[in-house]
């Protein structure tokens, strides 16, 4: 798994990639299981509670309840940007309702954080994944690289500037 791989979490990577049901369930097995030179009062660290809620999310269990245990534990508004990005990235992995939301305010919070480079990375991929359609029933799973056609194809069909699901406005009433 990503999170627990990389040296350095980067608030410009994307940690929305699904996992398969199996490999989730094993993950969540393992991010449970205290280890065994920590005692029981041990605060776990952030990486590993972030990595748990990626993992819940894709086995299937209630994801949003560790996201809020998390969100109350955050220490920094760089643990607050990773964990609104993570959330909003898994969100639309499915393309659920609210990770927009979750984007944005992620986005907002890592402005300030972020290189030049990543800031514009960022920005670009919310900007071309935003056409994206969401609701409340979860879509099958996909990775960026589908996201990110699917949203172009999307951007194709519905031209330059228009937003889709948006009818072209005509003045019929005043023009006939």
């Amino acid at each position: 798994m990503q999170l627990l791989s990389d040296n350095i979490l980067s608030l410009a990577d994307w940690y929305g990639e699904p996992l398969g049901a199996h490999q989730a369930e094993y993950w969540v097995g393992q991010l449970q299981s205290p280890p065994q030179h920590l005692s029981v009062r041990s605060r776990p660290c952030f990486r590993k509670r972030l990595a748990e809620l990626v993992a819940r999310y894709w086995s299937g269990r209630d994801a949003e309840m560790t996201y809020r245990s998390l969100a109350a534990a955050t220490r920094s508004d760089t643990e607050r940007a990773l964990l609104e990005l993570c959330y909003g990235q898994l969100l639309l992995a499915r393309k659920q309702q609210p990770a927009r939301k979750h984007l944005d305010r992620g986005f907002i919070l890592a402005a300030h954080l972020l290189p030049a480079d990543d800031y514009f990375r960022v920005m670009k991929r919310h900007q071309a994944l935003a056409v994206l359609p969401l609701s409340a029933n979860a879509a099958a799973p996909a990775g960026l690289d589908a996201l990110l056609k699917e949203a172009g194809v999307i951007r194709k069909l519905t031209g330059p500037g228009k937003q889709p699901g948006c009818t072209e406005k005509r003045h019929g009433d005043t023009l006939g």
